[in-house]
């Protein structure tokens, strides 16, 4: 089964991070969602259109950017683990999404059932461990994790009063699940209690569970104006760049050019009984794609059409789609615009931190809306679908 992932605005492939991002959405897209629907990984064709490349360029150099006394040093967001930006948003937000208060993975197991629990675990796990070395751990331990759960949904240990810390639950789930790392490599597994990324873990799970609110929030507050200048101008570039350069459909511009290239490569990679197409939108990455589908390339069809954190419904309220009409009515709830018909099951994914994500069923008839909190901040949240083992999961059910 192919699956075209097209990204969002403000990625670039020269930046250390965009191929460390692809290689994780890749592995769990094949070894947490590929799991969740029941197909062979070695089956699955995914393809990662860049476009990045034609969006947009800076001529001075982001030199109109606020600077000197008007900007605040931001946190590093290039590092992971204790001290880093990404570590000290996840740990605030966190805590902000379970609080008030303490964050404990005991109390969520009796408030909100266990597997809840093992999901923020291993979200937690993906905030702190290092990209080049742990996601592949980290999706193994999620994997046997949600097996145990399925096996034990509502373990002793687990529900205890009073709960076990955070890092002793930890500790515990991770003994729980060694037997299911053996078996799958055929052989004793390497003990995660000796990987470096499980302490850094049980580090965040500590604090989690005894930090003080106003360091969290002291670590919100220190994302600098700088940044968030950054992605602004960076992410609103973008959209007016392909907005102005998409071409005509005898004429496609260079960005449509690219994404229609691997959905060719797709159609083309589909075998007989295993002859679905699932294509996934970030952002404007879903904007490209239903402006591909709607005018473009109409004879493409895409069985499942998943975007995420996108504004595809906003686009068409604008009526800045090629094949948008002016003239069709627009009184909701009752004159929704029907969905493509090429366009077989459409899931719309949307995260109410992430302002730069909307509904789509509001506007369209079939598409259906869900809501999934990344755990991010207003800075991060729209890049932090994907960075979660536990939206793989959910977006694998929801497929099935």
């Amino acid at each position: 089964m192919p699956i075209v992932f097209v990204h969002g605005v403000n990625n670039r492939r020269e930046e250390p991070d965009f191929d460390q991002g692809v290689q994780r959405n890749n592995g769990f897209l094949r070894d947490i969602l590929a799991n969740q629907i029941g197909l062979d990984p070695a089956k699955l064709s995914t393809f990662f259109p860049y476009w990045g490349g034609h969006g947009v360029k800076f001529r001075w150099k982001q030199a109109s950017l606020p600077s000197g006394s008007d900007a605040v040093e931001s946190l590093s967001l290039d590092k992971v683990g204790p001290g880093s930006g990404d570590y000290e948003m996840w740990i605030g937000e966190a805590r902000y999404q379970y609080g008030p208060g303490e964050v404990s993975f005991g109390q969520i197991s009796r408030a909100r059932g266990f597997e809840e629990a093992v999901d923020l675990i291993w979200d937690t796990a993906s905030a702190v461990v290092k990209p080049e070395t742990g996601y592949a751990d980290v999706t193994d331990a999620y994997n046997a994790s949600l097996a145990y759960a399925k096996a034990n949904p509502a373990p002793q240990w687990a529900m205890q009063t009073p709960s076990l810390s955070n890092e002793a639950f930890v500790s515990k789930l991770v003994q729980e699940i060694q037997p299911e790392l053996d078996a799958k490599a055929g052989e004793p597994h390497e003990s995660l209690g000796l990987k470096d990324w499980l302490q850094s873990l049980k580090e965040a799970a500590s604090r989690l569970d005894s930090a003080p609110m106003d360091a969290a929030s002291a670590a919100l507050v220190g994302v600098g104006r700088k940044s968030i200048h950054e992605i602004t101008s960076r992410f609103l570039g973008d959209i007016f760049v392909y907005l102005s350069e998409r071409g005509t459909k005898d004429a496609p511009g260079p960005i449509v050019q690219d994404v229609v290239a691997d959905l060719d490569k797709a159609v083309a990679a589909k075998q007989p009984g295993d002859d679905k197409l699932v294509v996934i939108g970030h952002s404007l990455g879903g904007v490209i794609l239903y402006d591909i589908l709607t005018y473009f390339r109409p004879d493409l069809k895409f069985d499942v059409f998943a975007t995420i954190g996108s504004q595809v419904a906003l686009f068409e309220e604008m009526t800045l789609y090629r094949a948008s009409d002016a003239m069709k009515p627009a009184n909701p709830p009752m004159d929704l615009l029907d969905q493509p018909t090429a366009m077989g099951k459409w899931l719309n994914v949307f995260d109410t931190n992430d302002v730069f994500s909307f509904k789509a069923g509001t506007v369209f008839k079939g598409p259906t809306d869900f809501k999934f909190d990344t755990g991010y901040g207003l800075l991060q949240a729209h890049g932090g679908y994907f960075a979660r083992p536990s939206f793989y999961k959910r977006l694998g059910v929801r497929l099935s």
